[in-house]
């Protein structure tokens, strides 16, 4: 049965815990993991049990299985949830539309890094997920294609503007227009990807990146995604500081802070708490 799966485990190094990694999971293998209304709603619950973890330092969503990420959006339910209007009066795509953009808000909105773990076929939906997380590791088998020319749709403003964040107006545009699918290595050079690993060793990559991100200061690499998302929603204009400087600060008053500086002095690998 199609799902959205959560899972958490401890982050251990040398035998210390160093807080736990979430892991949400598309699953729907049979079709590919494409995601149904269904899933889409049940992402926001996902991400909230995930980030209610006391010590969770990082998130990690994949595709169920060995084929795919995502194919995107099932559209075998457009039909009946995405074409005509309710009985109310309402749009069914605005709605559907809606679902959509509340999973992805949900994913964008985590207090901890969030990493997309691609391998296969990315479609659609599934890149929207994917450019709302923080960073975007792929497989060198993994393709990529934003199709919605091709069935008559128009591509989500909130998911066209991460991709236009990511690989730039004119690369956005080429994308929407030709519906094309590129491979790993064109994903990468065009800024869609962080990284392309052999895919045999995704998983062992995507590990190691989610522990280390695990050991270091939560308070500071919280800090930092604040900063950065702050940048980027800014686009050039003055930025909002007091958010920012409310995550800065709370850096320096940390009992991490006093470790951190304590560790250095000593030779030794800190052991951060977030606090």
């Amino acid at each position: 049965m199609a799902s959205i799966g959560v899972s958490v485990q401890p982050a251990v190094l040398d035998g210390v815990a160093h807080g736990t990694i979430g892991t949400l999971t598309i699953d729907n293998p049979d079709r590919r993991n494409a995601m149904n209304s269904a899933m889409y709603l049940a992402v926001p619950d996902a991400m909230g049990a995930l980030t209610a973890e006391a010590d969770l330092r990082c998130i990690v969503i994949r595709g169920a299985g060995t084929e795919a990420f995502s194919a995107g959006s099932d559209i075998s339910e457009f039909p009946n949830r995405r074409m005509g209007r309710t009985s109310n009066g309402d749009s069914k795509a605005e709605n559907y539309d809606n679902v959509e953009h509340n999973a992805w808000a949900a994913i964008a909105g985590a207090k901890v890094p969030v990493i997309a773990a691609i391998h296969g076929p990315c479609r659609g939906g599934g890149i929207a997920i994917a450019l709302h997380a923080d960073l975007r590791i792929a497989a060198d088998d993994a393709t990529f294609a934003v199709p919605p020319a091709s069935l008559g749709l128009a591509y989500p403003i909130e998911a066209t503007e991460r991709l236009v964040s990511l690989v730039g107006p004119a690369t956005a545009k080429s994308l929407l227009f030709t519906a094309q699918v590129i491979d790993a290595k064109t994903a990468l050079r065009i800024g869609l990807v962080q990284e392309v690993l052999a895919a045999s060793l995704l998983d062992e990559h995507i590990d190691r990146v989610a522990h280390r991100i695990a050991r270091l200061a939560p308070l500071s690499v919280r800090a930092a995604k604040v900063q950065v998302d702050a940048v980027s929603a800014a686009a050039g204009t003055a930025i909002d500081l007091t958010h920012v400087k409310l995550h800065a600060r709370a850096c320096y008053d940390s009992d991490d802070f006093k470790e951190g500086v304590t560790a250095f002095m000593e030779k030794r690998r800190p052991h951060f708490r977030g606090r």
